[in-house]
């Protein structure tokens, strides 16, 4: 009987010898310590730039020259911007600070973390798109209206500026999308090797 028992004994020597990949908690607290110094910042400047298109816009919008096309267009986008930045703060709100987290619930926040920028980009692209589109619509009926050249100039403009614009944007926007997914991908084989074997 003592056979068999000293091939279980080496399997079980065997067993606990084999090197189990560990997780480098350290580089991990780095990393989401980074991220979230990141999210901060960016989170703070869109913020204070909203704030500051919302003063600009709704100045120009409440000019007393102001033409009726000027003050809707121009009101009716400071009025988007607001509710959408909030949306933006709201979005982010569990996404603030890692400190303190054990290792289970800092890949829990990271994961949030690219999945809210994956939803970000996706809405915040398709609200650029929808406001050139806006733009444009108004541009095409000012044309038809046979609005003053400083209008219809104002909105080819601004319908041609964003044409650059939208890609470039959209182009950061697959980048920061691409970083995400593949950051979503490493965060899942660590939350597999938190499970165990």
């Amino acid at each position: 009987m003592n056979g068999p028992m000293k091939d279980w004994d080496a399997m079980g020597s065997d067993w606990r010898g084999q090197a189990v990949p560990t997780i480098d908690v350290d580089a991990l607290r780095a990393e989401a310590a980074q991220q979230g110094r990141r999210l901060r910042g960016m989170l703070v400047l869109e913020t204070l730039f909203a704030a500051l298109t919302v003063l600009l816009v709704g100045w120009i919008a409440f000019q007393p020259d102001a033409t009726p096309m000027e003050t809707w267009l121009f009101g009716g986008l400071a009025l988007l911007i607001v509710p959408y930045q909030a949306y933006v703060i709201w979005l982010r709100r569990r996404e603030w600070s890692e400190s303190g987290l054990d290792v289970e619930a800092l890949v829990d926040v990271e994961s949030r973390r690219c999945t809210t920028t994956l939803h970000y980009w996706r809405l915040g692209l398709w609200s650029v798109l929808g406001i050139w589109v806006l733009v444009y619509g108004v541009m095409l009926v000012g044309m038809q209206a046979m609005w003053s050249d400083d209008q219809i100039g104002g909105l080819v403009g601004a319908t041609l500026a964003n044409l650059v614009l939208i890609p470039i944007i959209g182009l950061y926007g697959l980048r920061r999308c691409t970083l995400a997914r593949a950051r979503l991908q490493k965060l899942a084989g660590l939350r597999e090797q938190l499970r165990g074997p």
